[in-house]
């Protein structure tokens, strides 16, 4: 199985540099158009499959890419790649929460592997959701009729980052080295179980060769 991981286009919370999660923002005009630019560069992959995340963000995504691409998929939400609910600390920038919420803060920055936001998700519910749903992936690559699948996903990068390192085999405090960018894909190839990172927030136009392998020009 062949894993297409797309993060979703901004929103005005990226702009502002604050937490959402739960907050169920549209893309911006900007962020329509980073899901154009992903849309053409996978418009030559057929996918067997769309999975998204249940807010608008992702969802607006999902369909712009959806209508570039000539396999006509029914995109199937997932409430597993929902981003971390913040809790209080939606739409509030670090500094604030900093001074306003200080014994929270304090505990999340240094334990957020079993921290939770005020009022929020813990983390670790969080990781667990998503790494089930990346296990009934990984159990998929052993059926016969699912191996050379091309999936496409698209999510947050709190639950790409949570993903790629349960794909990787990687400890979870390794999602922060995994950056994903708004506008740009990555692709992981799964095959009897193991796992490469094809490319990463790649930009460029994709497609396959004649032996069904992943080529970026």
């Amino acid at each position: 199985m062949r894993l297409f991981l797309v993060r979703h286009g901004q929103t005005q919370a990226n702009i502002d540099g604050v937490f959402c999660g739960k907050t169920d923002l549209p893309l911006t005009e900007i962020g329509i158009q980073q899901g154009q630019q992903v849309a053409d560069a996978l418009k030559n992959i057929t996918f067997q499959s769309m999975h998204c995340s249940e807010m608008q963000r992702a969802q607006q995504t999902a369909q712009i890419i959806a209508q570039s691409n000539t396999s006509e998929l029914t995109i199937q939400s997932e409430y597993r790649l929902n981003e971390l609910d913040f809790g209080a600390w939606e739409l509030r920038h670090h500094t604030d929460i900093a001074e306003e919420d200080p014994q929270a803060w304090l505990h999340w920055l240094a334990d957020w592997q079993n921290g939770c936001p005020t009022g929020g998700e813990p983390f670790r519910h969080f990781s667990a959701r998503v790494e089930e749903y990346t296990e009934e992936l990984h159990s998929a690559i052993s059926c016969s009729d699912t191996a050379r699948k091309n999936q496409l996903i698209i999510a947050h990068q709190g639950v790409l980052g949570v993903m790629i390192t349960k794909l990787l085999k990687l400890p979870v405090t390794a999602m922060w080295s995994f950056p994903f960018q708004q506008g740009a894909y990555s692709v992981v190839n799964n095959y009897a179980g193991f796992a490469t990172l094809q490319a990463f927030n790649a930009r460029t136009e994709c497609w396959l060769d004649k032996h069904n392998t992943t080529n970026i020009d």
